[in-house]
């Protein structure tokens, strides 16, 4: 026979069985049993718990399943956003520098000229002009020389050793640069032959 030690039969948490316990059967306890602490869980309290951690976990689960993906999205739309910018970004200032170029040589000429009054008739004021229109961000940058993505529609003619297109050779073989590069070619031309003479 066990003894039970004095002083757990003190402690109100400690309760005996009485002599019809078996070591196969179980006693039920809930909140009418007259020796149950109400410190002690039922068997309905387990369920409950379970039922809930179980509700928990597959919430859980599912706000980090969804915040795990928006994370991603985001990420990747991050990295690409990015990556899209600096190209962009790069090719965009290789073609500003070119415009701003031409821009500034055919407004040297008009000056020049105007100072040599080789120019009365004001042809390459008019020039100037058209090349601002031509030369304009909506027209460079029109569906008809670019695709939705960002690559360029024309024919880009490869310069480097290695055979790799770089942003100036996008830059300088867009149709309205390698325009305008040509007739201001053939303006510095004339005005430097009038001026030999």
């Amino acid at each position: 026979m066990h003894l039970t030690p004095s002083h757990l039969q003190q402690d109100g948490l400690y309760f005996q069985m009485g002599p019809s316990h078996t070591p196969n059967s179980m006693i039920e306890l809930d909140a009418s049993h007259p020796h149950q602490s109400p410190d002690l869980p039922t068997r309905s309290d387990q369920l409950l718990n379970e039922d809930a951690i179980s509700l928990d976990s597959r919430r859980l689960q599912a706000q980090h399943t969804t915040e795990g993906y928006r994370d991603g999205i985001i990420t990747g739309k991050t990295e690409s956003i990015q990556a899209g910018f600096d190209e962009g970004f790069s090719l965009g200032a290789h073609i500003g520098l070119r415009t701003g170029q031409i821009l500034g040589l055919l407004d040297g000429l008009a000056n020049s000229m105007k100072e040599s009054d080789l120019d009365s008739s004001g042809r390459i004021v008019q020039l100037l002009w058209d090349a601002k229109q031509e030369l304009s961000i909506e027209n460079i940058f029109s569906e008809q020389y670019w695709t939705s993505d960002g690559s360029w529609k024309y024919e880009v003619k490869v310069l480097t050793h290695d055979n790799e297109v770089t942003f100036e050779n996008i830059a300088g073989d867009h149709p309205i640069i390698m325009k305008w590069d040509q007739i201001v070619e053939k303006e510095i031309s004339f005005l430097q032959g009038y001026k030999r003479f």
